[in-house]
Parts: structure tokens; C-alpha cells; sequence
């Protein structure tokens, strides 16, 4: 009887071949993770900057269409005047946790939460953002300032 190597065994053959994928996938993904995180980060720069220049529409047009399905157009632009109204122009933003999360279906998010100090008072914000083709579009914003309550 000829000895059969384990390679030439079905079971053993898939098992080698999704093992062979993954450290595949596993060492083109590692620069993966800082990249995304810097595209959120520039991001939030770009979204500090049209907020100061009052540019709510844009900023919800460039979000994600989940985040279109969530809330209104209105609702968004709303909220986003009443922060740069009350707490006016973006002095400093400091970035406190990143986390990155991976889903079936739905790609890649990074969440960014930073401490940001306005002109007017500070607050700490948290950003969701979609990475998708090379570009991040806002999945969630909210923020949380006691002087945007308060004024």
C-alpha cells in the first residue's frame, strides 16, 4: 500500500490552502490599520474646518449613506449650528481613544473620540467613520459639552 502524504488528503489540502490565505492576508493588511486611522484623522480635520467656514450641508453630503438614513439633513445641520454657534470655532482637538472594528458586509470603521476645546467651551467628540475605496465617510457624530447645553 503506497503512504499518501497529508497534502494529498481533501480535508488537509483546504485546511493548508486557508492557512497559506491568511498569512497572506495577515501581512498585506498590517499597514492596513495606521492607514485607516490616519485617513479618520485627516478627516476630522477636514470636517473641524468646514464646520468653522459653516458648511453643514456639505459635511452631511459627504457622509455615509447610512448616515443619511439615520437622520435628516435638517436634523444634522441643526445640531451642527447650534455647536458652532454656541461653541464657536475649533481652537484644539485631542485626540483621547481610536478604535478600529472590522464587519461581514460592511467593511471597516474607525472610531475616533477626541477632547476638543472651541472658542467658547469645550467638548469631548466622538467620530464613527466608514472606510471604503480609499476615503472615510462619517458614519456617526455625536459630542458631549456641558457648555452646549448650558449657553
Amino acid at each position: 500500500m503506497e503512504s499518501e502524504s497529508v497534502l494529498e488528503r481533501p480535508f488537509f489540502r483546504v485546511c493548508y490552502f486557508a492557512a497559506v490565505l491568511l498569512v497572506c492576508f495577515a501581512a498585506i493588511s498590517c499597514g492596513l490599520p495606521s492607514k485607516n486611522v490616519q485617513l479618520a484623522q485627516d478627516s476630522v480635520g477636514l470636517f473641524h474646518a468646514q464646520l468653522d467656514s459653516e458648511q453643514y450641508s456639505a459635511i452631511y453630503a459627504a457622509c455615509d449613506e447610512k448616515f443619511h438614513q439615520a437622520t435628516s439633513e435638517s436634523d444634522f445641520v441643526r445640531l451642527l449650528q447650534a455647536v458652532h454657534g454656541k461653541l464657536g470655532f475649533v481652537r484644539q482637538s485631542n485626540l483621547r481613544n481610536t478604535g478600529i472594528a472590522w464587519f461581514a458586509g460592511q467593511g471597516t470603521t474607525v472610531t475616533l473620540v477626541y477632547d476638543t476645546t472651541f472658542a467658547n467651551g469645550s467638548g469631548t467628540e466622538q467620530f464613527v467613520w466608514h472606510i471604503g475605496d480609499g476615503r472615510a465617510t462619517l458614519y456617526g457624530y455625536h459630542i458631549n459639552s456641558n457648555d452646549l447645553v448650558a449657553k
